[in-house]
C-alpha cells in the first residue's frame, strides 16, 4: 500500500495510491512523490509529513532565489505567491544575497 507524500495525479499529501500508479511514480522521479506504508497509523505518518512541509518549504524558497537576479525578479513578479512565501523569501535573500533589484520586486509585490 502507498500514501502520497506529495501532491501528484489528482491525490492529495496522504491519500492512498493505487500500487501500480505509485510503483511508476517511484522509478519516475528522483524525489519521491509517495511512500510505501505497512500498517502505521495514518496519524503519525500525517505529523512526519507536516514537518517534512516545513523544512522543504525554506529549501524550495532558498532554490527559487538561487537564479539570476533577472530571472527571480521575473519570477517574483509573474508567480502567485502568498504574502507568507514573499516576506520569507524577502528574509532570505537579505540574509544571504542581499540584491537590491530583488529586494525591491519583493517588496514592490507586498505592498500590492
Amino acid at each position: 500500500m502507498y500514501k502520497a507524500i506529495k501532491e501528484i495525479g489528482g491525490y492529495k499529501i496522504g491519500d492512498e495510491v493505487p500500487t501500480d500508479k505509485a510503483e511508476i511514480w517511484m522509478k519516475m522521479y528522483a524525489v519521491p512523490q509517495v511512500e510505501k506504508i505497512n500498517g502505521e497509523s495514518t496519524e503519525k505518518i500525517e505529523e512526519v509529513k507536516v514537518e517534512e512541509t516545513v523544512v522543504s518549504g525554506n529549501s524550495i524558497l532558498e532554490d527559487y532565489l538561487g537564479r539570476s537576479s533577472n530571472v527571480v525578479k521575473k519570477n517574483i513578479l509573474e508567480d502567485e505567491l502568498s504574502k507568507e512565501q514573499l516576506e520569507e523569501l524577502l528574509k532570505i535573500e537579505k540574509s544571504d544575497k542581499n540584491r537590491s533589484a530583488v529586494i525591491f520586486v519583493i517588496n514592490k509585490r507586498l505592498s500590492n
